[in-house]
């Protein structure tokens, strides 16, 4: 008896977890539809050259401004090629033209664009977040928490333990950061020696 009480307790929280994961996916499609694009810009409405990438590169940027608003002023390209055609329904993006598009934000005056971090990954942010932006922002809650991983960074920070390792080296790079290497991972401090000479 105890076994089968036992048993329906399971089950009912097997359940009542399933609900809950049910509700939160149909949440997160309800907030992929509300962003979905009535007209997408597509080659049979804009050709094959520059006009094209052009209008793709504005569309791109008018979707991406509130995403990258929640997301601290950062994307990874990703993430950006995903919810863009997720948006888009059948009117998919090749790689290579969202790179393009990307590529055009700074060039027609966007608020948007596309970083590309020393380590090669790519990512579109807010034309306002500098490194020295960013930098100041990852030192000030470094001091705060002490030390800081990656994967804890990113905890705070809402967003992936890729960008928040690449942050983090790139405060390190700035003089900011330094690290320490142990068989524990890697954790990163305040530069007291930048703050000390």
């Amino acid at each position: 008896a105890a076994a089968a009480a036992a048993g329906g307790s399971s089950n009912g929280n097997s359940n009542s977890s399933g609900g809950v994961e049910a509700a939160e996916m149909e949440a997160f499609d309800q907030i992929l539809l509300s962003m979905g694009i009535d007209n997408p810009v597509t080659r049979a409405s804009h050709g094959d050259g520059n006009a094209y990438h052009r209008e793709l590169s504005r569309q791109l940027c008018a979707f991406l401004v509130p995403a990258v608003q929640r997301a601290k002023g950062i994307l990874a390209l990703t993430d950006v090629y995903c919810l863009f055609n997720r948006a888009r329904g059948t009117e998919l993006v090749s790689p290579d033209d969202l790179l393009k598009a990307c590529t055009l934000f700074e060039p027609l005056n966007l608020p948007l664009r596309l970083h590309k971090f020393a380590s090669g990954v790519l990512a579109v942010q807010a034309a306002a977040q500098t490194d020295a932006a960013v930098a100041t922002e990852i030192a000030n809650l470094l001091e705060k928490s002490g030390s800081l991983s990656a994967a804890q960074l990113a905890k705070l920070r809402d967003t992936t333990a890729t960008l928040a390792q690449e942050q983090l080296l790139l405060a390190e790079s700035l003089g900011r950061a330094c690290r320490d290497v142990s068989v524990e991972g890697i954790r990163f401090f305040p530069n007291r020696f930048a703050v000390s000479s």
